[in-house]
């Protein structure tokens, strides 16, 4: 596995280079705490349908081939390797079988629901449903359990997923821990209902988690002033990003930047939530300059989203 690993990168860095493809986006580790021990390194990310990059011209000041999947599967490739998560959650992925062949000689293994109605097959050519994925390293833990499931409201379901994983460390002390990944209703005029998938969220945790630690991840298309920001509060979990600030409680300045049409969006809605756990290291959002004046996608990053890894020790005083 390991010279299928390594042939993969060299094939993967000499594509890249062939393509003429600038390095991907500069970012930084901040260290938030010396403990030692093996942490769970935890990767969320949206990582854009490909169905959907170049809808409409949905960025109207991306390069075109910057969406091309030539380009962007090479990068969303690069962009998972140069982290190499023991979790990774992973919204509108309409490349679940690229991945699981990509991934697999690195030792992932990886779970897929896709939406029930998923927009995606709307659109000619077309790589099938986008939906909710999770892989994870099988040297470094083992999955007890999972569930996959449609977020419902008043008992009926939407057209939103969850996949939520029980899973036991293999190195050191065996930990059992959760880890779960959603993507929540888009557009401003649902926050009624992204409020009572919330809801469901928390009533499945609840009911379905023992005592032990808790890592929940995904695109909200939430900010943090919606009712479904203080939901995930109200069960007693911390957002990882909110460390980075002076005060600890502020979230960064953005999660998703992109130009429309109408305008230029920038937010906040991309989250890793966690209990039973402490922050050893999180990784930086980059810079405005970093970005660039076409902001994202661009031939430096495959995603409107960027990317967000924290390394997690567990809270012996919670245990």
């Amino acid at each position: 596995m390991a010279s299928q690993s390594g042939e993969i990168m060299r094939n993967l860095e000499a594509e890249v280079k062939t393509q003429g493809l600038p390095p991907l986006l500069q970012r930084q580790w901040v260290s938030k705490a010396s403990n030692k021990g093996n942490p769970v390194r935890i990767m969320q990310w949206n990582v854009l349908a490909q169905a959907m990059s170049g809808v409409d011209k949905n960025f109207i000041k991306c390069p075109k081939e910057a969406v091309q999947w030539q380009i962007r599967k090479n990068r969303i490739l690069q962009e998972i390797l140069r982290y190499q998560p023991t979790v990774l959650c992973i919204e509108e992925v309409d490349m679940f079988d690229f991945l699981t062949e990509n991934l697999a000689p690195f030792g992932y293994v990886g779970i897929f629901i896709p939406k029930p109605k998923s927009p995606c097959l709307e659109f000619a050519d077309n790589m099938g449903a986008d939906g909710c994925a999770m892989f994870y390293k099988t040297s470094a833990l083992i999955l007890s359990n999972s569930n996959s499931v449609s977020l419902k409201i008043d008992g009926k379901p939407t057209n939103q997923v969850m996949i939520f994983g029980q899973f036991q460390t293999k190195i050191d002390s065996p930990q059992s821990f959760y880890v779960g990944v959603t993507h929540l209703k888009a557009k401003p005029d649902f926050s009624e209902q992204r409020r009572k998938q919330g809801e469901f969220i928390a009533d499945f945790i609840k009911t379905n988690c023992s005592d032990d630690p808790v890592i929940f991840c995904g695109d909200f298309n939430a900010e943090p002033i919606e009712p479904v920001y203080q939901i995930m509060k109200d069960l007693n979990l911390n957002s990882v990003y909110t460390s980075l600030s002076e005060d600890g409680k502020t979230e960064p300045k953005f999660t998703t930047w992109k130009i429309r049409p109408k305008g230029e969006v920038t937010h906040t809605i991309d989250y890793i939530w966690y209990s039973g756990f402490k922050v050893k290291a999180i990784l930086d959002l980059p810079s405005e300059e970093e970005v660039g004046e076409g902001r994202l996608p661009s031939l430096k990053y495959p995603s409107d989203h960027v990317s967000l890894v924290c390394d997690l020790l567990f809270d012996s005083k919670k245990l």
